[in-house]
């Protein structure tokens, strides 16, 4: 009984710890189901776990970039820019799929390593660097298909985002948990967890024990760029073409995601669990929020909303500790 206990103890504390994420992710599903009679459907929960697939994958990394305090917006424009190259290249017919797929990946693996270079090694802060890298990225998007959308219609190719099984579970749900349950890995089995939390607690003390900070602090943006690209390459497929606007916004989500799962903005506090109901729990507001046919300019007010209360509770919390 004593062994039972045990190994329902990591259960139960995962609960206790994400309880308050949970609910608000259930009281959610209660609302969207009273707005709507289409909510509660097998066909629109794969919808759903569809649509969150990617975002999973971007605000896991960016769960652990914000855990050591910074931040990396151009994870929306390494999307679009992977994607655009990837549709220029495969949609010109000369190259082979795979190598096209292994180049889009090693851009994004360049993004992050420029991301890393600017803020780990030259020290400039993290919102400048991305910022920059944003731009660049967008305008590299641009400038590469003229503004306009580049088909590529290789079945080879689609088929990677496209293809369904067990009844309709889009492939691009198999790519996320494989690369969430590599993140858990990364986080809590190996040292690296450790020394981000370390980091972002208190960075000097970090480095006085011996951690090599530049090296921790590069692979979140490394594992941020490659993902993006990722995701790139398999929005690319899933929609048999490339766009410049590819992309936009996906930043806003995944900061999102991120800061209802729990995770603090200024650092040293995140769980990958807490995060994943945060993706899950912006997947059912923009779910509901198409389901009532609101307008998507209204979508972004309400994430820009929901990210703003996230913050102001994170913010009342910590004053709170510092007071007791």
């Amino acid at each position: 009984m004593k062994q039972m206990n045990k190994k329902m103890n990591p259960v139960i504390g995962w609960f206790q710890m994400n309880l308050g994420s949970l609910l608000g992710l259930m009281a959610l599903c209660v609302i969207v189901t009273l707005m709507s009679d289409k909510f509660i459907s097998k066909d629109n929960f794969l919808n759903i776990l569809k649509s969150v697939s990617t975002n999973m994958m971007l605000a896991c990394a960016l769960t652990m970039v914000i855990i050591l305090g910074l931040i990396d917006i151009s994870v929306g424009s390494t999307v679009g820019l992977s994607g655009i190259i990837c549709a220029t290249l495969i949609g010109s017919g000369k190259y082979p799929v795979w190598q096209v797929i292994i180049l889009c990946l090693a851009i994004g693996l360049l993004v992050g390593a420029v991301n890393a270079i600017l803020i780990a090694y030259i020290k400039i802060p993290a919102f400048i660097a991305t910022l920059a890298t944003q731009n660049i990225g967008r305008g590299l998007c641009q400038v590469i298909c003229d503004g306009a959308p580049v088909r590529c219609s290789e079945e080879s190719f689609t088929k990677l985002g496209t293809t369904t099984f067990f009844g309709g579970v889009s492939i691009t749900v198999a790519y996320s948990v494989f690369f969430v349950i590599l993140i858990c890995i990364l986080m809590y089995k190996t040292r690296v967890g450790t020394y981000l939390y370390a980091i972002g607690g208190n960075e000097l003390a970090a480095e006085y024990s011996g951690i090599n900070v530049r090296v921790i602090t590069a692979i979140p943006y490394l594992i941020g760029g490659f993902f993006a690209a990722f995701c790139g390459v398999i929005w690319t497929a899933r929609l048999g073409s490339g766009s410049p606007t590819l992309g936009q916004n996906f930043e806003l989500d995944a900061i999102a995601a991120t800061a209802l799962g729990g995770a603090s903005m200024s650092g040293g506090i995140g769980r990958i669990g807490g995060t994943m109901i945060g993706v899950l729990m912006i997947g059912v507001i923009n779910n509901g929020l198409n389901l009532i046919n609101l307008n998507s300019f209204y979508q972004l007010i309400v994430k820009g909303l929901v990210v703003a209360i996230s913050v102001i509770i994170d913010v009342m919390r910590k004053k709170r500790t510092m007071k007791s």
